[in-house]
Protein backbone atom coordinates (compact mmCIF):
# COMPACT_ATOMS: atom_id res chain seq x y z
CA UNK A 1 0.00 0.00 0.00
CA UNK A 2 1.33 3.23 -0.98
CA UNK A 3 2.39 5.32 2.09
CA UNK A 4 3.57 2.20 4.15
CA UNK A 5 7.01 1.20 3.42
CA UNK A 6 7.40 -2.50 1.85
CA UNK A 7 10.30 -5.30 2.50
CA UNK A 8 9.06 -6.76 -1.28
CA UNK A 9 12.33 -6.87 -3.67
CA UNK A 10 12.20 -7.43 -6.94
CA UNK A 11 13.91 -10.68 -8.60
CA UNK A 12 17.56 -9.86 -9.49
CA UNK A 13 16.53 -10.94 -13.33
CA UNK A 14 14.05 -8.24 -13.08
CA UNK A 15 16.01 -5.48 -12.06
CA UNK A 16 18.81 -6.76 -14.66
CA UNK A 17 16.56 -6.30 -17.11
CA UNK A 18 15.31 -3.27 -15.89
CA UNK A 19 19.27 -2.08 -15.77
CA UNK A 20 19.81 -3.43 -19.66
CA UNK A 21 16.98 -1.73 -21.04
CA UNK A 22 17.35 1.56 -19.68
CA UNK A 23 21.32 1.21 -20.47
CA UNK A 24 20.66 0.13 -24.00
CA UNK A 25 17.99 3.11 -24.44
CA UNK A 26 21.04 5.68 -22.86
CA UNK A 27 22.96 3.59 -25.78
CA UNK A 28 20.28 4.71 -28.16
CA UNK A 29 20.15 7.90 -27.85
CA UNK A 30 23.68 8.45 -27.71
CA UNK A 31 25.29 6.49 -30.85
CA UNK A 32 21.88 5.71 -32.98
CA UNK A 33 19.08 8.44 -32.53
CA UNK A 34 21.69 11.10 -31.58
CA UNK A 35 21.38 14.59 -33.64
CA UNK A 36 23.72 16.59 -32.14
CA UNK A 37 23.02 19.49 -29.49
CA UNK A 38 19.59 21.78 -29.72
CA UNK A 39 20.27 23.93 -26.68
CA UNK A 40 21.37 27.49 -26.92
CA UNK A 41 22.63 27.71 -23.94
CA UNK A 42 24.52 24.51 -24.03
CA UNK A 43 26.26 25.28 -27.28
CA UNK A 44 27.45 28.45 -25.66
CA UNK A 45 28.56 26.80 -22.81
CA UNK A 46 30.27 24.06 -24.89
CA UNK A 47 32.49 26.42 -26.89
CA UNK A 48 33.27 28.41 -23.45
CA UNK A 49 34.68 24.84 -22.33
CA UNK A 50 36.88 24.33 -25.46
CA UNK A 51 38.33 27.43 -24.61
CA UNK A 52 38.84 26.54 -21.02
CA UNK A 53 40.54 22.99 -22.29
CA UNK A 54 42.84 25.50 -25.00
CA UNK A 55 44.16 27.31 -21.74
CA UNK A 56 41.70 30.46 -22.35
CA UNK A 57 39.82 30.38 -18.81
CA UNK A 58 36.37 31.43 -18.80
CA UNK A 59 36.87 33.22 -21.98
CA UNK A 60 33.93 32.84 -24.93
CA UNK A 61 33.59 33.86 -28.93
CA UNK A 62 29.57 34.79 -27.92
CA UNK A 63 29.88 38.14 -27.60
CA UNK A 64 26.46 39.98 -26.58
CA UNK A 65 26.34 42.96 -26.21
CA UNK A 66 25.27 44.11 -22.90
CA UNK A 67 27.65 41.59 -21.70
CA UNK A 68 30.34 44.10 -23.88
CA UNK A 69 28.75 47.39 -22.79
CA UNK A 70 29.13 46.20 -19.55
CA UNK A 71 32.32 45.27 -19.83
CA UNK A 72 32.99 49.26 -21.75
CA UNK A 73 31.40 50.47 -18.86
CA UNK A 74 33.99 48.86 -16.31
CA UNK A 75 36.75 50.58 -18.16
CA UNK A 76 37.28 47.33 -19.81
CA UNK A 77 37.27 47.11 -23.70
CA UNK A 78 38.66 43.40 -24.53
CA UNK A 79 39.87 42.06 -28.01
CA UNK A 80 36.70 40.01 -29.46
CA UNK A 81 38.90 36.54 -29.67
CA UNK A 82 39.47 36.82 -26.08
CA UNK A 83 36.11 38.09 -24.35
CA UNK A 84 35.70 37.13 -20.71
CA UNK A 85 32.36 34.94 -20.16
CA UNK A 86 30.39 37.07 -17.36
CA UNK A 87 26.56 35.45 -18.63
CA UNK A 88 26.71 31.63 -18.10
CA UNK A 89 26.94 30.05 -15.22
CA UNK A 90 30.25 28.01 -14.27
CA UNK A 91 29.73 24.37 -13.35
CA UNK A 92 28.74 22.38 -17.14
CA UNK A 93 31.61 24.26 -18.49
CA UNK A 94 33.99 23.43 -15.70
CA UNK A 95 32.75 19.48 -15.71
CA UNK A 96 32.78 19.03 -19.80
CA UNK A 97 36.33 21.50 -20.37
CA UNK A 98 38.98 18.34 -18.79
CA UNK A 99 36.86 15.59 -21.42
CA UNK A 100 37.38 18.26 -24.57
CA UNK A 101 41.02 18.69 -23.23
CA UNK A 102 41.34 14.60 -23.33
CA UNK A 103 39.65 14.95 -26.86
CA UNK A 104 42.39 17.94 -27.55
CA UNK A 105 42.93 16.32 -31.86
CA UNK A 106 38.93 16.49 -32.21
CA UNK A 107 38.39 20.40 -30.79
CA UNK A 108 38.03 21.60 -34.70
CA UNK A 109 34.47 20.45 -35.96
CA UNK A 110 35.31 18.96 -39.56
CA UNK A 111 32.14 17.17 -40.69
CA UNK A 112 33.33 13.91 -43.03
CA UNK A 113 31.65 11.96 -45.71
CA UNK A 114 31.12 9.11 -42.93
CA UNK A 115 29.53 11.40 -40.28
CA UNK A 116 28.33 14.99 -39.87
CA UNK A 117 28.14 14.53 -35.31
CA UNK A 118 30.52 16.65 -33.72
CA UNK A 119 32.48 14.14 -31.70
CA UNK A 120 32.27 16.80 -28.63
CA UNK A 121 28.74 17.02 -29.05
CA UNK A 122 28.64 13.32 -28.51
CA UNK A 123 30.76 13.48 -25.58
CA UNK A 124 28.43 15.73 -24.07
CA UNK A 125 25.51 13.98 -25.06
CA UNK A 126 27.13 10.55 -22.87
CA UNK A 127 27.87 12.93 -19.56
CA UNK A 128 24.21 13.57 -19.91
CA UNK A 129 22.68 10.14 -20.37
CA UNK A 130 24.92 9.06 -17.51
CA UNK A 131 23.20 12.19 -15.29
CA UNK A 132 19.84 10.93 -16.61
CA UNK A 133 20.59 7.08 -15.38
CA UNK A 134 21.42 8.52 -11.74
CA UNK A 135 18.39 10.56 -11.72
CA UNK A 136 16.56 7.04 -12.32
CA UNK A 137 18.94 5.30 -9.51
CA UNK A 138 18.37 8.26 -6.92
CA UNK A 139 14.76 8.27 -7.69
CA UNK A 140 14.30 5.06 -7.30
CA UNK A 141 16.11 4.92 -3.84
CA UNK A 142 13.55 8.12 -2.67
CA UNK A 143 10.33 6.29 -3.58
CA UNK A 144 10.85 2.98 -1.90
CA UNK A 145 11.70 4.76 1.26
CA UNK A 146 8.67 6.62 0.61
CA UNK A 147 6.01 3.95 -0.52
CA UNK A 148 7.10 0.50 -1.91
CA UNK A 149 8.57 -1.52 -4.43
CA UNK A 150 5.53 -1.53 -6.52
CA UNK A 151 5.37 2.19 -6.35
CA UNK A 152 9.16 2.80 -6.92
CA UNK A 153 9.11 0.65 -9.88
CA UNK A 154 5.67 2.29 -11.81
CA UNK A 155 7.73 5.21 -11.03
CA UNK A 156 10.75 4.52 -12.64
CA UNK A 157 9.35 2.80 -15.58
CA UNK A 158 7.42 6.14 -16.22
CA UNK A 159 10.68 7.64 -16.55
CA UNK A 160 12.76 5.24 -18.32
CA UNK A 161 10.19 5.39 -20.80
CA UNK A 162 10.20 9.46 -21.13
CA UNK A 163 10.87 10.28 -24.36
CA UNK A 164 11.66 14.35 -23.53
CA UNK A 165 13.71 13.65 -20.72
CA UNK A 166 16.13 11.61 -23.07
CA UNK A 167 15.90 14.29 -25.46
CA UNK A 168 16.94 16.69 -22.71
CA UNK A 169 19.64 15.07 -21.63
CA UNK A 170 21.25 15.10 -24.88
CA UNK A 171 20.37 18.64 -25.93
CA UNK A 172 23.48 20.09 -23.64
CA UNK A 173 20.91 21.94 -21.55
CA UNK A 174 21.85 22.78 -18.53
CA UNK A 175 18.75 21.49 -17.09
CA UNK A 176 20.22 18.09 -17.89
CA UNK A 177 22.82 18.29 -15.19
CA UNK A 178 20.25 19.93 -13.13
CA UNK A 179 18.23 16.33 -13.00
CA UNK A 180 20.54 14.18 -11.03
CA UNK A 181 21.60 17.20 -8.86
CA UNK A 182 18.04 17.84 -8.12
CA UNK A 183 17.10 14.20 -7.75
CA UNK A 184 20.47 13.88 -5.07
CA UNK A 185 18.98 16.69 -3.55
CA UNK A 186 15.15 15.50 -2.89
CA UNK A 187 17.13 12.30 -1.54
CA UNK A 188 18.84 14.04 0.70
CA UNK A 189 15.92 16.01 2.37
CA UNK A 190 13.72 12.52 2.67
CA UNK A 191 16.65 11.40 4.35
CA UNK A 192 16.97 14.12 6.69
CA UNK A 193 13.27 14.20 7.20
CA UNK A 194 13.15 10.34 8.05
CA UNK A 195 16.70 10.59 9.87
CA UNK A 196 15.13 12.35 12.73
CA UNK A 197 18.22 13.87 15.02
CA UNK A 198 20.92 12.73 12.88
CA UNK A 199 19.84 14.93 10.06
CA UNK A 200 22.89 17.49 10.33
CA UNK A 201 25.44 15.76 7.87
CA UNK A 202 22.75 15.47 5.62
CA UNK A 203 21.46 18.55 5.19
CA UNK A 204 25.10 20.05 5.08
CA UNK A 205 25.13 18.06 1.87
CA UNK A 206 22.09 19.01 0.78
CA UNK A 207 23.32 22.80 1.04
CA UNK A 208 26.46 21.63 -1.07
CA UNK A 209 24.48 19.97 -3.85
CA UNK A 210 22.28 23.56 -3.53
CA UNK A 211 24.79 25.02 -4.25
CA UNK A 212 26.02 23.14 -7.41
CA UNK A 213 22.32 23.66 -8.56
CA UNK A 214 22.91 27.37 -8.56
CA UNK A 215 26.27 27.37 -10.42
CA UNK A 216 24.44 25.13 -13.08
CA UNK A 217 21.59 27.64 -13.70
CA UNK A 218 20.82 30.99 -12.81
CA UNK A 219 17.32 30.13 -12.42
CA UNK A 220 17.99 27.11 -9.92
CA UNK A 221 17.55 29.94 -7.33
CA UNK A 222 14.18 29.15 -7.37
CA UNK A 223 14.43 25.66 -6.75
CA UNK A 224 17.15 26.23 -3.97
CA UNK A 225 14.50 28.52 -2.21
CA UNK A 226 12.20 25.89 -1.88
CA UNK A 227 14.26 23.31 -1.48
CA UNK A 228 15.10 25.84 1.97
CA UNK A 229 11.48 26.61 2.55
CA UNK A 230 10.85 22.42 2.18
CA UNK A 231 13.84 22.15 4.58
CA UNK A 232 12.68 25.00 7.36
CA UNK A 233 8.85 23.99 7.49
CA UNK A 234 9.44 19.95 7.08
CA UNK A 235 11.33 19.69 10.16
CA UNK A 236 9.73 21.65 13.14
CA UNK A 237 11.22 22.61 16.25
CA UNK A 238 14.93 22.66 13.72
CA UNK A 239 14.22 25.58 11.08
CA UNK A 240 18.10 26.87 12.34
CA UNK A 241 19.04 24.32 9.86
CA UNK A 242 17.39 26.02 7.07
CA UNK A 243 19.97 28.59 7.45
CA UNK A 244 22.69 25.45 7.14
CA UNK A 245 21.12 24.48 3.96
CA UNK A 246 21.17 27.85 2.84
CA UNK A 247 24.64 29.34 3.63
CA UNK A 248 26.65 27.10 0.79
CA UNK A 249 24.66 28.52 -1.94
CA UNK A 250 24.75 31.68 -0.54
CA UNK A 251 28.29 31.43 -0.32
CA UNK A 252 28.86 29.99 -3.45
CA UNK A 253 26.83 33.00 -4.81
CA UNK A 254 28.62 35.29 -3.00
CA UNK A 255 32.41 33.93 -4.35
CA UNK A 256 30.81 34.15 -7.92
CA UNK A 257 29.75 37.53 -7.80
CA UNK A 258 33.04 38.85 -6.38
CA UNK A 259 34.38 37.06 -9.53
CA UNK A 260 32.56 38.38 -11.78
CA UNK A 261 33.19 42.01 -9.90
CA UNK A 262 36.11 41.81 -10.64
CA UNK A 263 36.05 41.27 -14.39
CA UNK A 264 33.60 43.50 -15.54
CA UNK A 265 32.22 45.71 -12.31
CA UNK A 266 29.27 43.68 -11.34
CA UNK A 267 28.11 41.21 -9.38
CA UNK A 268 25.68 39.98 -11.71
CA UNK A 269 27.49 40.61 -14.69
CA UNK A 270 25.63 39.47 -18.04
CA UNK A 271 23.33 37.20 -16.25
CA UNK A 272 21.83 40.69 -14.50
CA UNK A 273 19.09 40.50 -17.76
CA UNK A 274 17.83 37.49 -17.03
CA UNK A 275 16.60 38.70 -13.29
CA UNK A 276 15.71 41.79 -14.79
CA UNK A 277 13.76 40.12 -17.27
CA UNK A 278 11.37 39.01 -14.20
CA UNK A 279 10.62 42.26 -13.68
CA UNK A 280 10.08 44.01 -16.98
CA UNK A 281 7.56 43.43 -19.43
CA UNK A 282 10.62 42.23 -21.74
CA UNK A 283 12.17 39.07 -22.11
CA UNK A 284 15.71 38.34 -21.47
CA UNK A 285 16.56 37.70 -24.86
CA UNK A 286 15.88 41.69 -26.05
CA UNK A 287 17.54 42.69 -23.03
CA UNK A 288 20.80 41.02 -24.04
CA UNK A 289 20.93 42.28 -26.87
CA UNK A 290 20.79 45.88 -26.35
CA UNK A 291 24.27 47.52 -26.58
CA UNK A 292 23.63 49.68 -23.17
CA UNK A 293 23.72 49.01 -19.72
CA UNK A 294 20.51 51.00 -19.04
CA UNK A 295 17.45 49.63 -18.23
CA UNK A 296 13.66 50.92 -18.44
CA UNK A 297 11.86 51.27 -14.99
CA UNK A 298 9.93 48.48 -13.57
CA UNK A 299 5.81 48.83 -14.18
CA UNK A 300 4.50 46.48 -11.70
CA UNK A 301 1.13 46.73 -12.82
CA UNK A 302 2.44 45.51 -16.17
CA UNK A 303 4.72 43.00 -14.03
CA UNK A 304 1.27 41.33 -13.16
CA UNK A 305 0.02 41.29 -16.12
CA UNK A 306 3.04 39.74 -17.57
CA UNK A 307 2.73 36.93 -14.46
CA UNK A 308 -0.97 35.99 -15.63
CA UNK A 309 -0.29 35.51 -19.12
CA UNK A 310 2.53 33.67 -18.27
CA UNK A 311 1.01 31.38 -16.09
CA UNK A 312 -2.00 31.26 -18.47
CA UNK A 313 0.37 30.02 -21.08
CA UNK A 314 2.03 27.65 -18.68
CA UNK A 315 -0.65 26.03 -17.02
CA UNK A 316 -2.11 25.63 -20.72
CA UNK A 317 0.67 22.82 -21.55
CA UNK A 318 1.65 21.70 -18.09
CA UNK A 319 1.30 17.84 -19.43
CA UNK A 320 3.87 18.71 -21.81
CA UNK A 321 6.13 20.59 -19.07
CA UNK A 322 5.72 17.98 -17.35
CA UNK A 323 7.21 15.48 -19.98
CA UNK A 324 3.97 13.70 -20.99
CA UNK A 325 4.37 11.73 -17.87
CA UNK A 326 1.08 10.46 -16.32
CA UNK A 327 1.71 9.96 -12.91
CA UNK A 328 3.75 13.84 -12.70
CA UNK A 329 0.22 15.05 -13.36
CA UNK A 330 -1.56 12.89 -10.55
CA UNK A 331 0.91 15.05 -8.13
CA UNK A 332 -1.47 17.46 -8.02
CA UNK A 333 -4.13 15.50 -6.86
CA UNK A 334 -1.42 14.07 -4.36
CA UNK A 335 -1.33 17.03 -2.67
CA UNK A 336 -5.05 17.40 -1.82
CA UNK A 337 -4.61 13.74 -0.15
CA UNK A 338 -3.53 13.10 3.29
CA UNK A 339 -0.36 9.98 3.44
CA UNK A 340 -0.76 7.67 6.39
CA UNK A 341 2.92 8.31 7.56
CA UNK A 342 3.82 12.27 8.93
CA UNK A 343 7.20 12.04 7.16
CA UNK A 344 5.57 11.42 3.63
CA UNK A 345 3.28 14.28 4.69
CA UNK A 346 5.77 17.01 5.46
CA UNK A 347 7.89 15.66 2.81
CA UNK A 348 4.94 15.97 -0.09
CA UNK A 349 4.75 19.47 1.66
CA UNK A 350 8.25 20.09 0.95
CA UNK A 351 7.87 19.33 -2.68
CA UNK A 352 4.69 21.39 -3.05
CA UNK A 353 6.95 24.19 -2.26
CA UNK A 354 9.49 23.63 -4.21
CA UNK A 355 6.65 23.69 -7.30
CA UNK A 356 5.16 26.17 -6.39
CA UNK A 357 8.61 28.56 -5.83
CA UNK A 358 9.01 27.20 -10.03
CA UNK A 359 5.53 28.42 -10.48
CA UNK A 360 6.15 31.75 -9.24
CA UNK A 361 9.94 31.99 -10.80
CA UNK A 362 8.81 30.92 -14.28
CA UNK A 363 5.92 32.89 -14.16
CA UNK A 364 7.98 36.12 -13.77
CA UNK A 365 10.13 34.95 -16.34
CA UNK A 366 7.77 33.59 -19.11
CA UNK A 367 9.48 30.67 -21.21
CA UNK A 368 9.27 31.80 -25.53
CA UNK A 369 10.42 28.32 -26.71
CA UNK A 370 7.55 26.20 -24.46
CA UNK A 371 8.72 23.23 -22.50
CA UNK A 372 11.94 23.57 -24.59
CA UNK A 373 13.06 26.46 -23.55
CA UNK A 374 16.47 26.38 -21.75
CA UNK A 375 15.23 28.37 -18.39
CA UNK A 376 12.59 25.88 -17.93
CA UNK A 377 13.00 24.37 -14.58
CA UNK A 378 10.01 22.42 -14.64
CA UNK A 379 11.27 18.81 -15.78
CA UNK A 380 14.02 19.04 -13.30
CA UNK A 381 10.65 18.42 -11.22
CA UNK A 382 9.37 15.49 -13.07
CA UNK A 383 10.98 12.31 -11.44
CA UNK A 384 10.00 13.85 -7.49
CA UNK A 385 6.54 14.26 -9.17
CA UNK A 386 6.15 11.03 -10.70
CA UNK A 387 6.77 9.25 -7.36
CA UNK A 388 4.12 10.95 -5.28
CA UNK A 389 1.85 10.69 -8.66
CA UNK A 390 2.40 7.21 -9.18
CA UNK A 391 1.45 6.20 -5.23
CA UNK A 392 -1.48 8.25 -5.73
CA UNK A 393 -2.90 6.49 -8.86
CA UNK A 394 -2.18 3.45 -6.94
CA UNK A 395 -4.53 4.68 -4.25
CA UNK A 396 -7.40 5.58 -6.76
CA UNK A 397 -7.00 2.43 -8.50
CA UNK A 398 -7.63 0.30 -5.08
CA UNK A 399 -10.76 2.36 -4.20
CA UNK A 400 -12.37 2.10 -7.92
CA UNK A 401 -11.98 -1.49 -7.56
CA UNK A 402 -11.84 -2.36 -11.00
CA UNK A 403 -13.55 -5.62 -12.79
CA UNK A 404 -11.22 -7.91 -14.16
CA UNK A 405 -8.60 -10.49 -13.76
CA UNK A 406 -5.95 -10.59 -10.32
CA UNK A 407 -3.17 -8.69 -12.15
CA UNK A 408 -5.57 -5.77 -13.72
CA UNK A 409 -7.33 -5.44 -10.62
CA UNK A 410 -3.79 -4.69 -8.84
CA UNK A 411 -1.48 -3.48 -11.52
CA UNK A 412 -3.56 -2.04 -13.78
CA UNK A 413 -2.88 1.61 -12.71
CA UNK A 414 0.68 0.51 -13.59
CA UNK A 415 -0.36 -0.35 -17.00
CA UNK A 416 -2.14 2.69 -17.41
CA UNK A 417 0.47 5.31 -16.38
CA UNK A 418 3.32 3.17 -17.94
CA UNK A 419 1.71 3.36 -21.55
CA UNK A 420 0.35 6.86 -21.25
CA UNK A 421 4.16 8.31 -20.38
CA UNK A 422 5.51 5.83 -23.10
CA UNK A 423 3.43 7.27 -25.86
CA UNK A 424 5.77 9.94 -27.11
CA UNK A 425 8.60 7.04 -27.70
CA UNK A 426 6.31 4.59 -29.42
CA UNK A 427 5.40 7.42 -31.84
CA UNK A 428 9.15 8.77 -32.72
CA UNK A 429 11.45 6.02 -31.60
CA UNK A 430 10.52 3.68 -34.25
CA UNK A 431 10.86 6.43 -37.30
CA UNK A 432 14.40 7.71 -35.57
CA UNK A 433 15.78 4.29 -35.28
CA UNK A 434 15.00 3.42 -38.76
CA UNK A 435 16.78 6.96 -39.73
CA UNK A 436 19.55 6.17 -37.62
CA UNK A 437 20.67 2.85 -38.42
CA UNK A 438 20.12 3.83 -42.18
CA UNK A 439 21.82 6.85 -42.30
CA UNK A 440 24.51 6.28 -39.53
CA UNK A 441 26.07 9.72 -39.03
CA UNK A 442 24.23 11.46 -41.33
CA UNK A 443 20.93 11.53 -39.26
CA UNK A 444 19.10 14.77 -39.99
CA UNK A 445 20.37 17.49 -37.21
CA UNK A 446 18.07 19.79 -35.63
CA UNK A 447 16.68 21.78 -38.58
CA UNK A 448 15.55 24.39 -38.26
CA UNK A 449 17.17 26.06 -36.96
CA UNK A 450 20.61 24.53 -36.56
CA UNK A 451 22.62 22.43 -39.54
CA UNK A 452 26.26 22.44 -38.07
CA UNK A 453 27.83 21.42 -40.97
CA UNK A 454 27.01 24.09 -43.31
CA UNK A 455 27.35 26.91 -40.90
CA UNK A 456 30.82 25.60 -40.14
CA UNK A 457 31.96 26.67 -44.07
CA UNK A 458 31.77 30.13 -42.34
CA UNK A 459 35.43 29.24 -40.49
CA UNK A 460 36.66 28.29 -43.92
CA UNK A 461 35.71 31.82 -45.75
CA UNK A 462 36.95 34.25 -42.97
CA UNK A 463 40.51 35.75 -42.71
CA UNK A 464 42.67 36.15 -39.85
CA UNK A 465 41.16 38.77 -37.51
CA UNK A 466 37.44 38.52 -38.57
CA UNK A 467 34.49 38.54 -36.67
CA UNK A 468 30.98 37.74 -37.94
CA UNK A 469 27.31 38.79 -36.64
CA UNK A 470 24.74 36.28 -36.49
CA UNK A 471 21.21 36.00 -35.25
CA UNK A 472 22.16 32.28 -33.40
CA UNK A 473 26.03 33.32 -32.18
CA UNK A 474 26.24 30.22 -29.68
CA UNK A 475 25.71 28.38 -32.93
CA UNK A 476 28.26 30.00 -35.16
CA UNK A 477 30.95 30.10 -32.14
CA UNK A 478 30.37 26.54 -31.29
CA UNK A 479 30.35 24.70 -34.67
CA UNK A 480 32.43 27.03 -36.76
CA UNK A 481 34.73 28.33 -33.69
CA UNK A 482 34.65 31.91 -34.62
CA UNK A 483 34.00 35.14 -32.71
CA UNK A 484 30.10 36.04 -33.26
CA UNK A 485 28.52 39.04 -32.10
CA UNK A 486 24.78 38.84 -31.56
CA UNK A 487 22.56 40.84 -33.95
CA UNK A 488 21.60 43.76 -31.57
CA UNK A 489 17.81 44.83 -31.52
CA UNK A 490 19.13 48.73 -33.30
CA UNK A 491 21.03 49.01 -36.56
CA UNK A 492 22.09 52.47 -34.82
CA UNK A 493 23.98 49.65 -32.34
CA UNK A 494 25.26 47.43 -35.12
CA UNK A 495 27.19 50.55 -36.44
CA UNK A 496 28.55 51.50 -32.96
CA UNK A 497 29.63 47.72 -32.40
CA UNK A 498 31.62 47.78 -36.00
CA UNK A 499 33.31 50.59 -35.41
CA UNK A 500 34.39 49.31 -31.59
CA UNK A 501 35.41 46.00 -32.99
CA UNK A 502 37.40 47.81 -36.29
CA UNK A 503 39.07 50.32 -33.44
CA UNK A 504 40.19 46.75 -32.06
CA UNK A 505 41.83 46.11 -34.95
CA UNK A 506 38.96 43.27 -36.03
CA UNK A 507 37.13 43.67 -39.15
CA UNK A 508 33.48 42.47 -39.68
CA UNK A 509 33.17 40.25 -42.73
CA UNK A 510 29.47 39.79 -42.72
CA UNK A 511 25.95 38.62 -41.00
CA UNK A 512 24.70 34.90 -40.62
CA UNK A 513 20.92 34.41 -40.71
CA UNK A 514 19.31 31.19 -39.64
CA UNK A 515 15.62 30.51 -39.15
CA UNK A 516 16.46 31.65 -35.28
CA UNK A 517 14.99 35.41 -36.43
CA UNK A 518 12.55 33.99 -38.78
CA UNK A 519 10.83 32.20 -36.40
CA UNK A 520 7.58 33.88 -35.56
CA UNK A 521 4.01 32.48 -35.00
CA UNK A 522 2.61 35.78 -37.50
CA UNK A 523 4.16 37.17 -40.19
CA UNK A 524 3.71 40.12 -38.85
CA UNK A 525 5.39 39.31 -36.35
CA UNK A 526 8.50 40.24 -37.85
CA UNK A 527 7.48 43.30 -38.50
CA UNK A 528 7.27 44.40 -34.67
CA UNK A 529 9.25 41.81 -33.30
CA UNK A 530 12.39 41.74 -31.29
CA UNK A 531 14.04 41.45 -35.17
CA UNK A 532 12.25 43.95 -36.73
CA UNK A 533 14.98 46.00 -37.69
CA UNK A 534 16.24 43.12 -39.83
CA UNK A 535 13.85 42.37 -42.65
CA UNK A 536 16.14 43.03 -45.13
CA UNK A 537 18.44 40.23 -43.98
CA UNK A 538 15.37 38.27 -42.66
CA UNK A 539 13.63 37.75 -46.05
CA UNK A 540 16.01 38.24 -48.74
CA UNK A 541 17.40 34.66 -48.58
CA UNK A 542 13.45 33.38 -48.92
CA UNK A 543 12.60 35.90 -51.52
CA UNK A 544 15.50 35.24 -53.46
CA UNK A 545 13.26 32.01 -54.34
CA UNK A 546 11.07 33.81 -56.56
CA UNK A 547 13.14 35.98 -58.31
CA UNK A 548 12.50 38.90 -55.96
CA UNK A 549 15.02 41.15 -54.52
CA UNK A 550 14.94 42.23 -51.33
CA UNK A 551 17.20 44.52 -51.56
CA UNK A 552 19.05 45.85 -47.92
CA UNK A 553 20.18 49.71 -47.23
CA UNK A 554 22.10 51.53 -48.92
CA UNK A 555 24.58 52.13 -46.39
CA UNK A 556 24.57 48.37 -45.19
CA UNK A 557 27.66 46.93 -46.78
CA UNK A 558 26.78 43.24 -46.38
CA UNK A 559 24.91 42.45 -49.82
CA UNK A 560 26.84 39.76 -50.90
CA UNK A 561 24.58 36.41 -50.41
CA UNK A 562 26.63 33.36 -49.68
CA UNK A 563 24.14 30.39 -49.22
CA UNK A 564 24.50 27.95 -46.41
CA UNK A 565 21.33 26.27 -46.91
CA UNK A 566 19.31 26.43 -49.27
CA UNK A 567 15.98 24.65 -50.76
CA UNK A 568 14.03 24.70 -53.76
CA UNK A 569 10.67 26.06 -54.34
CA UNK A 570 8.22 24.77 -56.63
CA UNK A 571 8.81 23.94 -60.11
CA UNK A 572 9.77 27.39 -61.78
CA UNK A 573 11.11 28.67 -58.78
CA UNK A 574 14.74 29.31 -57.53
CA UNK A 575 16.66 28.40 -54.56
CA UNK A 576 14.83 29.36 -51.30
CA UNK A 577 18.12 30.79 -49.20
CA UNK A 578 17.14 29.59 -45.34
CA UNK A 579 20.45 30.06 -43.90
CA UNK A 580 22.89 33.10 -45.23
CA UNK A 581 25.49 34.36 -45.02
CA UNK A 582 25.86 38.10 -45.91
CA UNK A 583 28.97 39.18 -46.89
CA UNK A 584 30.93 42.45 -48.62
CA UNK A 585 32.83 40.75 -50.89
CA UNK A 586 32.98 37.37 -52.70
CA UNK A 587 35.08 34.07 -50.74
CA UNK A 588 36.06 30.73 -51.44
CA UNK A 589 36.70 28.73 -49.28
CA UNK A 590 40.30 27.87 -47.66
CA UNK A 591 41.44 24.31 -46.32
Amino acid sequence: MPGQPSHSSIGPLLRLAFYGLAVSLALIHVFITFRGLNSADGMEQAQVAREMARGHFFQTKVIRPYAWARLIDAGKDPLPAAMPDITQAPLQPLLWAPIFKLLDRHQIYAPGKTSSIYLLDRAIACIGVTGFLLTLLWTHGVARRLFDESVAGVTVLALVFCEPLWELSVSGSPVALLLPLFALAFRLYVSAVQGGQGSTPRLLALGLVCALMVLTQWMAVWLVLGLILAVAMGLPGRRWQAALVAALPAAALALWGAWTMQRCGDPLGGAKTLFQAQLLGGDAQALQRQFSVAMPPVAFDDLLRKLGLNWKEQFGSLYAHLGYVLPALFFLAALLHRFRRPETQAIRFGLGLVFLCTLIGMGLLGLPDGAEDDATLYPVLIPAMTAFGAAMMALLWTRLQPAGGQLWSVRGYAVIAVAVSALPMLVQMPTHLKMGLTMAGRFFPHWPPYVPERVAVVRKLLEPGEVVFADAPWFVAWYADTPAVWLPNKRSDFTLMKDKLEAREAKVAGVVVTPVSARVNYLGDAFNGSYREWPDLIFRGPMIAFDKEFLPRPDFPYNIAIPLLAVPVGEKESLSLLMTFYTDKVRTPKD
